[in-house]
């Protein structure tokens, strides 16, 4: 889980680099972004969208009624792809939109999640 302050420290692309050290191959790794809260969601105050966006420009977004957002799950796409990810793979579902699904932005309080990893016996 990188969420937006692991987005803008670089998480995602040192999880890449961890990988790589033992001895993965970019272009070999498949990433799914799980759901999340989208871009057209996510409002954030002016200066952290800026912030996040002079970091990972790909992040920069506005919410549907117009107002500065944060695009997470593009960012960390898009730090996938820069860092030679050969598949990556986005959800397309927004947690504020789906009620089938955990959103602390809606109901105010916390859930869980869970993700995995796992190096394939071909490495």
């Amino acid at each position: 889980h990188a969420g937006r302050p692991g987005l803008a420290a670089g998480v995602v692309p040192a999880a890449v680099r961890a990988m790589v050290e033992l001895g993965a191959e970019p272009g070999r790794i498949t990433a799914a972004t799980g759901p999340a809260v989208c871009g057209r969601c996510y409002e954030v105050p002016a200066a952290l969208r800026a912030e996040v966006a002079a970091v990972v420009p790909e992040a920069f977004a506005e919410t549907s009624w117009g107002t500065p957002a944060l695009d997470v799950p593009g960012g960390v796409a898009a730090q996938l792809a820069a860092a030679g990810v050969g598949e990556v793979v986005r959800s397309a579902v927004c947690t504020l939109e789906s009620a089938d699904h955990y959103s602390y932005r809606r109901e105010q309080r916390t859930g869980r999640l869970a993700s995995y990893v796992w190096l394939g016996s071909d490495h």
